[in-house]
């Protein structure tokens, strides 16, 4: 499989608490990220193997997000 250059958006909120567990969550793992902000703030990481972990890592923080918001 190729390696995945592109970054991907691994979490989008506009919790900014959300997004500051995940950034040390990330940061813990050493995981590299980048963060976007256009009204929601998007984490984003490049490589397949990171985004699967990163995805791992931040899935329960995007479940309590979403019943947050609802």
């Amino acid at each position: 499989m190729a390696k995945n250059n592109q970054p991907k958006t691994v979490l989008a909120s506009r919790n900014t608490s959300i997004i500051s567990v995940a950034e040390s969550l990330l940061k813990d793992a050493g995981i590299l990220y980048s963060i976007s902000k256009n009204g929601v703030t998007e984490i984003q990481v490049t490589g397949d193997e990171n985004i699967f972990n990163a995805r791992k890592i931040l899935i329960d923080l995007e479940e309590l997000d979403f019943h947050d918001n609802k």
